[in-house]
């Protein structure tokens, strides 16, 4: 195997250092440069410098991407799947690679921003409430969850179709600071602004309504049974029978029925951005 030199700040994690040993050693024996292996995986040659010099974790769409790229059958994935897992919770730790590998996206979330289009602080003043959580541990989670984020900007495969609701009360609820709050408003502005992101709020006009027992997130792929997290008190879980599964995405389509409009949406939100956050 051949060892890659690196001073990045994974050059002594193990399973990177596996992981780029192999992606390297895959190029030179085929004589491909890091240009060449861009055009084959749909990886940005960017994100391949950074990786073979320990700058990033290997993602796991990345790892889909090599494997495509060498006609390797999943070996990339499941070394990606297990950097990735290390980095969150047990319970969630095969969710990521159904979300990066999905076509549509149906996010629900009735107290917080989905994770997806949370920014830094915000994300960071979210996971700093979990209990008898260390430093090290919070800084670690920060990262994967921005990680996960790049899934909505990558060109190849094409991103996800996202469809995001979230309640009046996500915006009202003071997670953080006001900066960071105003912030996280008009950042979820601009993700609703991409083309293949639809995010709509749930009013209070609204009143009561079933989303408020529990967030969710359902993956949904061609060919491929559809896969949600359900989260809730105790850390949450995947599910895959299909009856559950269709029971959520039945119980989804009725919020979104009960939600504003895109453009009263983005309305609501910058106008509470303002009132509440920078007023």
């Amino acid at each position: 195997m051949i060892n890659v030199a690196g001073s990045g700040p994974y050059a002594n994690d193990e399973l990177c250092r596996d992981f780029v040993e192999n992606l390297v050693g895959l190029q030179t024996r085929l004589g491909w440069s890091q240009e060449k292996l861009a055009a084959e995986a749909h990886v940005g040659k960017g994100v391949i410098a950074m990786t073979e010099s320990y700058q990033r974790k290997p993602q796991v769409d990345h790892g889909i991407g090599y494997d495509r790229a060498f006609g390797l059958k999943g070996m990339f994935e499941a070394k990606a799947q297990a950097i990735q897992s290390g980095v969150f919770p047990e319970v969630y730790r095969s969710f990521p690679a159904h979300e990066a590998a999905a076509h549509d996206l149906c996010l629900y979330e009735h107290s917080v921003f989905p994770g997806l289009i949370q920014t830094e602080g915000y994300a960071r003043a979210v996971l700093s409430a979990w209990p008898n959580i260390r430093a090290d541990e919070l800084e670690r989670r920060v990262s994967a969850r921005l990680s996960r984020q790049e899934i909505l900007g990558r060109e190849e495969p094409p991103p996800p179709r996202v469809w995001a609701l979230l309640d009046e009360a996500a915006l009202r609820r003071p997670v953080a600071d006001s900066d960071v709050m105003y912030e996280q408003c008009i950042h979820a502005l601009d993700v609703s602004r991409l083309p293949h992101v639809s995010l709509a709020v749930i009013p209070y006009a609204a009143r009561w309504h079933v989303g408020l027992l529990g967030a969710c997130a359902i993956v949904e792929r061609e060919g491929v049974p559809r896969v949600m997290w359900l989260d809730d008190l105790v850390d949450g879980r995947v599910a895959e029978d299909a009856a559950l599964v269709r029971q959520a995405a039945v119980r989804f389509r009725a919020l979104q029925h009960a939600a504003l409009s895109g453009v009263d949406s983005r309305d609501l939100i910058e106008r509470l951005a303002k009132e509440l956050w920078k007023g």
